[in-house]
C-alpha cells in the first residue's frame, strides 16, 4: 500500500502519521546535531566552540589577577596602542587609577586579541576593529580623561606609565 486511500477509507491515516513521525524526529536529531557541532570557523581554527578570547570581569577578579592582567594590560597598552598617535594624547599617564578605563582598555585588549591573535579570526574582525571599536574607544577615554588632563599629564618626552602601574600592582598584591 501506497499510503492513498483508494477506497474512500480512513486505513492509510496511521501510515501516513507515522512516517511523518519518523520524519520529525530524523529533522529533530539533525537540528540538535547542528546546534552542538562547532561553526566553520571553530573546525577550521582545531580549537573547541567558545576558543576566541574573553572578556575580563574585574570586579570577580582576586587581586592578585587584577594585578597580572593589569601588568598584562600595560604592556599592550604601551607596546599597541600607542602606536597610534591619538592614543596617548587621550590615554593620560593616571590611566591605572581609573577602573572605568581599566575596563574599557581590557575591553578594547580582548577585541584586539580576537581580531589578531585568535585562530578563528576573520578579515572582519580585524577590520571592525580598526574601524569601529578602538576609534570610538579612544574617543570615550579622551572624553572620560579630560578632567584629569589639567592635574597629572606632564608635558615633553614620551611617557612610560610602568611607575604608575608598577605602584598600583603593588597596592593590588597587598590587598
Amino acid at each position: 500500500m501506497t499510503g492513498r486511500r483508494n477506497d474512500g477509507g480512513d486505513d492509510a491515516q496511521p501510515e501516513i502519521i507515522t512516517g511523518l513521525a519518523a520524519e520529525l524526529e530524523e529533522l529533530a536529531h539533525t537540528v540538535a546535531q547542528l546546534n552542538t557541532s562547532p561553526s566553520r570557523s571553530e573546525r577550521s581554527s582545531g580549537k573547541p566552540p567558545g576558543g576566541a578570547p574573553c572578556p575580563w570581569c574585574w570586579p570577580r577578579m582576586p587581586h592578585q589577577e587584577k594585578a597580572e592582567r593589569l601588568a598584562e594590560l600595560a604592556d599592550w597598552v604601551r607596546d599597541v596602542l600607542f602606536a597610534w598617535p591619538d592614543a596617548p594624547r587621550a590615554i593620560l599617564s593616571c590611566w591605572p587609577r581609573h577602573w572605568d578605563v581599566i575596563e574599557e582598555l581590557s575591553m578594547l585588549y580582548c577585541a584586539w586579541r580576537t581580531a589578531y591573535t585568535w585562530e578563528g579570526a576573520t578579515s572582519s574582525d580585524a577590520a571592525h576593529y580598526l574601524d569601529r571599536l578602538r576609534p570610538s574607544t579612544v574617543e570615550r577615554l579622551q572624553v572620560r580623561m579630560r578632567p584629569c588632563g589639567q592635574h597629572h599629564q606632564p608635558d615633553g618626552s614620551p611617557r612610560d606609565d610602568a611607575g604608575m602601574v608598577d605602584r598600583t600592582i603593588t597596592e593590588l598584591s597587598l590587598l
